[in-house]
């Protein structure tokens, strides 16, 4: 039978401290920028008490059966209500691509693997577009999830067969290893935030300090407990998005945090009623208070200071009432396991799933958002899918599986560049069936694709970007394509490496194709999407003027320096043809964002699949074809 667990105050407490720094990084209290070691500290914790628990067993199949069952009345009850509620909220705000994603982030949230669906959709934590996804937060309560479905028997089978020594080496050992992996993967892996591979040595460190006896060091280990407090405090301040993590720096943090379980029994600040309150209420407040800031975020509402405040008293609030009228009860009930699992996770997740399907049938219910927002998706749906999707971040593959526009023909395209060649596919797609040319689209994210330019935007590493262009070329040069054209988002690179466009142009001469290049489209660096759907969001009339002035600002200089050098390249390379979208889309000093009634952004300088194809088609009615042997006679903004 389970013994029950002597309760710490201490632990508590640190737990409270732990949500105090995630609410406060968060909120974006500013000196905190580091707040998100709290995660960590709740990772160690975790791993202490689960498997203190764990340790006091003598057998193996029925301690799990037990274990089990107290983690999902633990846990998934007050997760079931928190998601009733953010599912309703969801289905008020969020427009219907976004709804959809919604109910994906919550099907995957309730089958614990919600941290590996942030990472493919989200990829950066710290990105703005995170702030925006009502359930990005239980990223960390999926990996928390995956650690006790995959230590608990491995712990009990040593635990029952090994000896005490024995059991101490393993665990330290696997911690250790774990460690050494999360350091590796985080300096070798653009993305390993979410990663459970990262992840893993942080709850096996609280494990670890299950086989220690603080006694042997209590009065050296008490009089660090307040030193590591401190530590945390300052790591939070130093710490910042920008930090390399979780890796080393984690590892630090979690160091400190096993100090401080270990030797916090009695630690008068980690004890105070306060704190202590604050820990014991930490899991409902976790829960409630992400979901305010990204449907916030998403409505534009800048959340300041006294907002701020404002939202952590309601969260505290409503996290007290939650572990009042939800957590405590259903934590001291004695529901069995069969029916606890069947109640709270196989029936949810299996309505989650179903959710998902629904809500992709149905194209996530714009009916919700009215007349305006039916007109715009009806508008916008035909354009949602395409090729392309397939060939970016090209690797290598075979490029005709990339083919577009007339695929029967046998005069011969290359669309390349980074996500705005990917932007233009509908345009070229639009251009090339007339012209009736096959045209090959290759893009790779954030790639500068001229020979010999730096492999990424803004000085950020994307290794590939410096193979694929060497690719690119290589075909450029072995094939026979009648066209290259060339789309990116030019002011985004240094201007030292966008000079190598002569450099690219004349490689695209010397192997018999005719250049085009592609130049930028209209914008003052705010999300028009985001402007066109204000309203219809909050059920208001229309009242924001989301078009973009052409003398904005926003990266003039950069966009009279691309228009000089795209001129010079002509002049140089006379068979260059250049494509100047803004010749269409701005007039009168004025460029237009929404076009029928709908937007033509995805965000502040994508277009989408409608907006590339309209612009095309005015483009070719005022222009002509340039895939036509017609020399554009527009010129460049």
């Amino acid at each position: 039978m389970h013994r029950p667990l002597e309760y710490r105050r201490d632990i508590e407490g640190l737990r409270g401290l732990a949500l105090l720094l995630v609410l406060a990084y968060h909120l974006q209290v500013t000196p905190i920028r580091g707040g998100y070691i709290g995660v960590d500290i709740f990772y160690v914790i975790s791993g202490y008490l689960i498997t203190s628990l764990l340790q006091k067993e003598q057998a193996i199949v029925a301690p799990l059966a037990n274990f089990y069952a107290r983690r999902i009345k633990r846990f998934l009850p007050m997760f079931l209500v928190f998601s009733i509620v953010t599912t309703i909220v969801a289905a008020v705000l969020l427009l219907p691509d976004d709804f959809v994603l919604y109910l994906k982030s919550l099907r995957e949230a309730l089958l614990f693997k919600s941290n590996f669906f942030f990472d493919s959709q989200a990829k950066d934590y710290f990105g703005a577009s995170a702030r925006e996804l009502p359930l990005l937060h239980t990223w960390s309560l999926s990996i928390e999830w995956q650690f006790y479905l995959l230590f608990p028997l491995p712990y009990l089978a040593a635990h029952v067969l090994l000896g005490k020594r024995s059991l101490t080496i393993l665990l330290f050992c696997a911690a250790a290893i774990l460690a050494l992996l999360s350091v590796v993967v985080t300096r070798t892996s653009t993305d390993a935030y979410f990663l459970t591979s990262a992840r893993f040595f942080e709850p096996m460190f609280g494990a670890c300090l299950t086989q220690l006896d603080p006694r042997k060091l209590q009065r050296v280990g008490t009089a660090l407990v307040l030193p590591c407090i401190a530590g945390l405090l300052g790591l939070a301040l130093i710490f910042n998005p920008a930090a390399s993590f979780p890796g080393t720096n984690a590892v630090v943090v979690c160091c400190l945090s096993a100090v401080i379980v270990l030797f916090g029994d009695g630690n008068k600040f980690l004890s105070s009623r306060w704190l202590v309150h604050v820990g014991r209420i930490s899991y409902s407040a976790y829960l409630w208070h992400w979901p305010f800031i990204a449907f916030l975020t998403y409505l534009n509402i800048t959340i300041s200071p006294l907002l701020a405040l404002g939202i952590a008293a309601i969260v505290l609030l409503l996290a007290d009432v939650s572990y009042r009228v939800v957590e405590e009860p259903y934590r001291r009930s004695r529901i069995p396991f069969r029916s606890v699992a069947l109640a709270f996770f196989i029936v949810p997740a299996s309505l989650s799933i179903a959710a998902v399907k629904i809500g992709r049938a149905y194209d996530g219910f714009p009916q919700r958002l009215g007349a305006e927002s039916v007109h715009a998706y009806n508008l916008l749906r035909p354009y949602q899918s395409n090729n392309q999707r397939k060939c970016h971040d090209y690797n290598g593959e075979d490029i005709y599986k990339c083919a577009f526009g007339d695929p029967t023909s046998s005069t011969l395209a290359l669309l390349i560049g980074d996500s705005h060649a990917r932007h233009y596919w509908w345009f070229v797609n639009l251009l090339a069936k007339q012209a009736h040319v096959k045209v090959i689209g290759l893009s790779y994210s954030e790639c500068l694709m001229l020979p010999g330019a730096h492999p990424a935007v803004s000085g950020l590493a994307y290794p590939g970007c410096a193979e694929v262009t060497r690719r690119v070329f290589g075909l450029i040069r072995e094939k026979k394509f009648n066209y290259v054209l060339i789309g990116e988002r030019w002011m985004g690179y240094p201007s030292r490496d966008v000079e190598l466009l002569s450099v690219a142009v004349k490689k695209i001469v010397a192997g018999g194709a005719t250049p085009v290049i592609l130049g930028p489209v209209a914008e003052d660096g705010t999300n028009k999407k985001d402007c066109f759907y204000r309203h219809i969001k909050l059920r208001r009339a229309a009242s924001d003027d989301c078009s973009i002035d052409s003398r904005n600002s926003f990266a003039r200089d950069a966009m009279a320096y691309i228009a000089s050098l795209f001129e010079h390249v002509q002049k140089s390379y006379p068979s260059t043809i250049i494509v100047a979208p803004q010749a269409v889309q701005c007039d009168n000093g004025r460029c237009a964002t929404v076009i029928d009634d709908a937007p033509i952004y995805v965000d502040t300088h994508h277009l989408n699949g409608f907006g590339s194809t309209v612009l095309a088609r005015e483009y070719i009615e005022r222009f002509g074809n340039p895939l036509m042997g017609q020399t554009s006679t527009a010129k460049s903004p």
